[in-house]
């Protein structure tokens, strides 16, 4: 009987809110319910969401057809805001595949949107983002200064962690590195177990480490070096785990035989992720710190490394141009 009891309980604990419901919805009472929501901006959501996990592992051509399927959903949903974030989206994945000139449309059209919604922190993270992207190829108009930003955007707790750490990276390119350490140090400070947070703080650690490195401060970059790879191992950031191995094996700090075990496990994963530019530069730094006996065949294997890069090159190159059709 106690059974029984307790069953009918839990149906009507179920059923209740459902029949209230119903109840509402025929008799067309004073009591307003939630607004439907729009199928369209939850198409757009979903398309986000799968083309945010095809970016953590750097599926970057899937990546690209779940946000130009989301942008679609919020055209027809009419939502700016969901607009611009799929622009914004667009562009890092067409700066992720060589697209310079999609990605810089993309940017072009986020910083549009933004201004439209007075949206100040997605205006300012398309500008960063066009300008980081402007530098990188050598197209920075000669009238940008680093000095007509914000100077907000190098001190702690004024912007999104993103935005300190794109104006750090645009300061450490242009080689104002106490504004980079400023900035990256805004990152750092932040609270929060958040995985964009800890992978964006990893991304801080590693810009501080290389400016350590560029001041002869070898200790200090060996250290931030392993605040990376501490973040990285909560996170799962392959990539930015063996550029910080990498660093660590190109420092003097440690001993050889230290160096040449980091070293090799950048490699690892750099071949894993079939990244030729990060197996070369790794092998060139192994066979610096290399035993005698091992120097010729580290040689032997970068050689094939480079040949079969350059070919690679070589074929890109000769083949034409097109559009891939999403």
């Amino acid at each position: 009987m106690k059974c029984q009891i307790s069953l009918s309980s839990c149906c009507v604990r179920f059923l209740l809110p459902i029949l209230f419901v119903a109840l509402l919805s025929a008799c067309g009472g004073s009591h307003k319910l939630s607004d439907p929501e729009n199928p369209y901006r939850v198409q757009a959501d979903n398309h986000i969401h799968n083309g945010l996990a095809a970016m953590q592992y750097e599926r970057w051509q899937s990546a690209e057809r779940s946000f130009e399927r989301a942008l679609t959903s919020a055209q027809l949903a009419d939502d700016l805001r969901l607009v611009g974030q799929c622009w914004y989206n667009l562009a890092i994945v067409r700066t992720a595949q060589k697209n310079t000139e999609g990605a810089m449309e993309a940017y072009l059209r986020v910083i549009e949107l933004s201004e439209l919604r007075h949206d100040t922190n997605m205006h300012m993270r398309a500008q960063l983002a066009l300008a980081l992207l402007q530098q990188q190829e050598a197209r920075l108009p000669d009238s940008f200064k680093l000095q007509q930003l914000p100077g907000s955007l190098f001190q702690a707790g004024n912007w999104p962690a993103d935005i300190h750490l794109q104006a750090a990276r645009l300061a450490q390119l242009q080689q104002q590195n106490p504004l980079a350490q400023q900035a990256y140090q805004a990152v750092t400070v932040r609270k929060g177990s958040d995985r964009n947070l800890l992978k964006m703080k990893a991304e801080a650690h590693m810009g501080l480490a290389l400016l350590a490195r560029a001041d002869n401060s070898d200790e200090e970059a060996w250290s931030e070096a392993e605040q990376v790879l501490e973040q990285c191992r909560k996170i799962g950031a392959p990539r930015l785990t063996a550029h910080a191995l990498l660093l660590q094996g190109q420092l003097p700090v440690a001993d050889n035989s230290e160096r040449r075990q980091r070293l090799q496990r950048a490699l690892d994963i750099y071949a894993a992720l079939a990244d030729g530019a990060g197996q070369r530069q790794a092998l060139a730094a192994l066979i610096k710190v290399s035993l005698p006996g091992q120097s010729p065949g580290l040689q032997l294997r970068l050689q094939q490394l480079e040949d079969k890069l350059g070919k690679e090159t070589e074929e890109a190159e000769s083949l034409p141009h097109t559009d891939e059709v999403h």
